[in-house]
């Protein structure tokens, strides 16, 4: 359980980016393959922005992480389907898993909110502003419309009769989609002020240092 789940953990309080891997709690049907196949980032992505200035964002690094993310996601769909014997009265292990994939969905979610409230609490040295709160309420609604969008494809992706021949397509896809989530993060970080930005993101090293 620790191996499954720490490395995650600490992927979300640092990233916000969320499960790069497949990842499925601890019960549910597949976990054990999920465990064994998870993989994590090569370096890890900030807590700050990965840019310098919201005029100038650096595309190049974004899309070295998201091309990376991209690959880790697919990998772990094709170790878990290698890895799973499905019953045999069962033939679309799309259907078999989806709900076991809804509830590592949902506990991902779960752990963002973590890293949300640290963003909405008042207790720091420079809380968000009201106009800041609109954005990061603005940042919010399109991080939950891209992981949809991942959820779904991985279904999909799931379901294909032969991955091999449409993997790059899929690849394309979640490289798009992962890089949009970071586009808008960065958008969103290098839009507050200096003072709550660094509220911020040392807020979130401080919570990655207390949970190591």
């Amino acid at each position: 359980m620790v191996k499954q789940t720490l490395p995650f953990l600490f992927c979300i309080i640092v990233s916000g980016i969320n499960s790069h891997s497949i990842w499925i709690p601890e019960g549910n049907f597949g976990w054990e393959a999920a465990n064994k196949c998870y993989v994590t980032l090569n370096s890890e992505i900030p807590p700050k922005a990965i840019s310098q200035n919201i005029q100038n964002l650096d595309r190049i690094k974004m899309a070295a992480y998201a091309i990376e993310s991209a690959e880790l996601r697919i990998s772990s769909i094709d170790c878990i389907r290698d890895s799973i014997t499905l019953p045999d009265t069962e033939t679309n292990i799309s259907k078999v898993l989806s709900p076991s994939l809804l509830s590592g969905y949902q506990m991902e979610e779960s752990f963002f909110q973590l890293e949300w409230r640290i963003l909405l609490a008042e207790n720091r040295p420079y809380p968000l502003t009201p106009s800041e709160m609109t954005l990061a309420k603005q940042w919010l609604e399109s991080h939950n419309e891209i992981k949809q969008e991942i959820f779904a494809l991985t279904l999909e992706y799931l379901s294909e009769k032969n991955p091999n021949s449409k993997r790059e397509r899929y690849l394309e896809l979640f490289t798009g989609y992962y890089g949009s989530m970071l586009r808008e993060r960065d958008k969103f970080l290098l839009s507050l002020s200096v003072e709550s930005y660094l509220s911020y993101t040392e807020a979130l090293k401080q919570r990655k240092e207390k949970s190591e």
